[in-house]
């Protein structure tokens, strides 16, 4: 069970372009989608959220672990012509609340919000940022072959991200 958790937790990381010192934010977001997913191991597959609260996990409020949100700064810590949001992190589920933990892109600090725009396929590694969103780029090659004269046009697929500059 642990190896599957830090399998998930490190594809998040990977998948984020986050470094190592997330690792234990990804843990917690591993964990918290694990107790939301129903599993064969508990009766008519439940999840264990569902057996320890009796009600039905919500997934609706579900987020890429990484992904860039803008956090809505409140009127009461902003001045007439600052800004309305900052632009976040996402990291997780706040315990205890109905809120997602973010952490300022700018400032490094961490931030509990209920009200953010998220922007799930963008992500940011501190190098370069780049859409996650997956393009198929066809690529058409001609390569001369040297015992025929004939064109021979190579087709090919290329999976690549989209950077966003």
């Amino acid at each position: 069970m642990n190896c599957t958790f830090v399998e998930c937790a490190r594809c998040m990381i990977e998948h984020a372009g986050l470094g190592k010192r997330y690792w234990g934010k990804a843990v917690m977001k591993t964990m918290f989608l694990r107790n939301r997913c129903p599993t064969c191991a508990i009766y008519q597959d439940k999840s264990p959220y569902q057996i320890w609260t009796t009600k039905k996990p919500i997934l609706a409020n579900l987020k890429v672990f990484g992904c860039h949100a803008y956090v809505q700064v409140p009127q009461e810590k902003r001045l007439k012509f600052d800004l309305k949001s900052s632009l976040c992190r996402f990291l997780g589920y706040a315990e205890h609340q109905k809120s997602y933990r973010f952490e300022d892109v700018s400032t490094g600090a961490i931030k509990i919000s209920r009200d953010a725009t998220y922007m799930e396929s963008t992500f940011d590694d501190g190098v370069r940022k780049y859409n996650s969103g997956s393009t198929i780029v066809e690529c058409h090659h001609q390569e001369d072959d040297e015992q025929d004269t004939s064109d021979v046009n190579m087709e090919s697929s290329i999976l690549r991200r989209r950077r966003v500059d």
